[in-house]
């Protein structure tokens, strides 16, 4: 997960938030759920990833 660096329960977290619904919702529902850490971990990702495929 990108710079934002996060302990190993929050990564599996992070992990099964976008494997469950996809980069943008697991941003949301981790921002629902005061996870801010790791909705920008998640964001961090996501950037990343489009950046690699392109």
């Amino acid at each position: 997960m990108a710079s934002t660096v996060l302990s190993k329960k929050k990564q599996e977290i992070a992990n099964n938030l976008v494997d469950t619904c996809g980069p943008e919702r697991a941003i949301h529902a981790a921002k629902q759920f005061g996870w801010h850490d790791i909705a920008k971990a998640i964001k961090q990702s996501a950037a990343e990833q489009s950046v690699i495929q392109h």
